[in-house]
C-alpha cells in the first residue's frame, strides 16, 4: 500500500498548521529577562502544532510527515539555552513520540541548506556538526530515525567533494550516522552519484523524482531502482516526488504535483516506497493526488 506525505506546514490547519521562530535581530533586541521566555514559549507551541499535525495526518489517511527544522529557535545560536532540560518541551517531544510509536506515521527530518558536510571551509564543517548534533538530539526525543541530506558543495569538482562528505562523514557520532540518509541534487550530484556513495557508506539513500529530471547523465533510473531498495537494508525506502512549476525541468516546484507525474512515479516504485510529495501546498496536494488516485480506481 503506497504511503504519502508532506513537509512541515500543514495548509488544511491554517494558523495551527504553521510554526513561529525568532531572528537573531530580534533575539538581540529583548531584554535579557525576556529572551530565554520568548524562546521556550516559542519552542513549546511549536511542538505542540506538530502533535496536532500527526494527529490530523493519521485522521486524513496521510502517514509521511517531515518536522521543520526550525522547532526549537535560535538551538545552535544560543550556547547557554539547554532547551532539552525544559520540562514542557520533554513533554511535548514525548507526546509526538508516542503518536510515532503508535506506528500510524513514520517522520523525517532534513536540516537546513546551512548543513554542508563537505564545504571546504572549516568553519561551515564545524558549523554543519553542530546542526546535526542539534537534529540527533530532537530526534531522539521525538522518534525520528532519519535525517535527509545533499551531498552538498561540488568546490573542486565531484570526486573531491565526495571524498570531503566521506571524511566529514566519517567523524560524526553513531547515532548520527545511522539516522542519515542521502538525496540526489538537481544540480550536482546525481542519482548514480548518490547511489554509489551511499553504498560505499552502507546508508540508505532518498530518490527526488524531479532532481533526476533535473540532473541526470545516463542513469536508468528502473535499473537503479533496486540498488536503491538495497540501500535501505529491509526498511522501507522513501522518495521524494514533486513537479516542475512550468515544464519537468524547471527547478522550482509547483504548488501541485502533476498527476502525471505521480502515476509515472508509482509505476516505478510499485508499492514498495514511502513518497514525501515536496510542494507549495503541501498537504492540500497530498489530498489532492489521494482524491485523483481514488477516482481512477473507482
Amino acid at each position: 500500500m503506497l504511503r504519502l506525505g508532506f513537509a512541515c506546514i500543514s495548509k488544511s490547519m491554517k494558523e495551527n498548521g504553521r510554526f513561529k521562530t525568532m531572528s537573531v535581530k530580534t533575539f538581540e533586541g529583548l531584554e535579557q529577562s525576556e529572551r530565554m521566555r520568548r524562546l521556550r514559549l516559542i519552542a513549546v507551541d511549536n511542538l505542540y502544532n506538530v502533535s496536532r499535525i500527526m494527529l490530523w495526518c493519521i485522521e486524513s489517511g496521510i502517514s509521511l510527515y517531515r518536522l521543520s527544522s526550525d522547532l526549537i529557535p535560535l538551538a545552535t545560536y544560543v550556547p547557554d539555552w539547554h532547551w532539552w532540560e525544559d520540562t514542557d518541551i520533554q513533554n511535548m517531544s514525548e507526546k509526538i513520540r508516542e503518536i510515532v510509536n503508535g506506528g500510524k506515521i513514520r517522520i523525517s527530518m532534513h536540516p537546513d541548506q546551512f548543513c554542508v558536510l563537505n564545504s571546504d571551509r572549516p568553519e561551515v564543517v564545524k558549523g554543519s556538526f553542530a546542526i546535526l548534533e542539534h537534529h540527533n538530539r530532537l530526534s531522539n526525543m521525538v522518534g525520528n530515525r532519519i535525517l535527509v541530506l545533499h551531498v552538498g558543495s561540488g568546490t573542486g569538482g565531484k570526486q573531491r567533494a565526495i571524498e570531503r562528505f566521506i571524511k566529514s562523514f566519517n567523524t560524526l557520532d553513531n547515532d548520527i550516522k545511522e539516522k542519515i540518509v542521502v538525496e540526489n541534487d538537481d544540480k550536482i550530484f546525481n542519482a548514480e552519484d548518490v547511489l554509489s556513495l551511499c553504498e560505499h557508506l552502507n546508508i540508505p539513500m532518498v530518490l527526488d523524482i524531479h532532481h533526476h529530471n533535473c540532473n541526470h547523465e545516463n542513469d536508468n533510473l528502473p535499473l537503479l531502482i533496486e540498488r536503491i531498495r538495497n540501500s535501505w537494508k529491509g526498511q522501507r525506502p522513501k522518495m521524494h516526488l514533486s513537479s516542475g512549476r512550468s515544464c519537468p525541468t524547471d527547478r522550482h516546484h509547483s504548488d501541485f504535483i502533476d498527476f502525471e507525474d505521480y502515476k509515472q512515479a508509482v509505476a516505478l516504485v510499485k508499492d514498495d516506497f514511502d513518497i514525501m510529495m515536496e510542494c507549495k501546498e503541501k498537504d492540500l496536494a497530498v489530498l489532492q493526488i489521494m482524491e485523483k488516485a481514488a477516482a481512477q480506481q473507482g
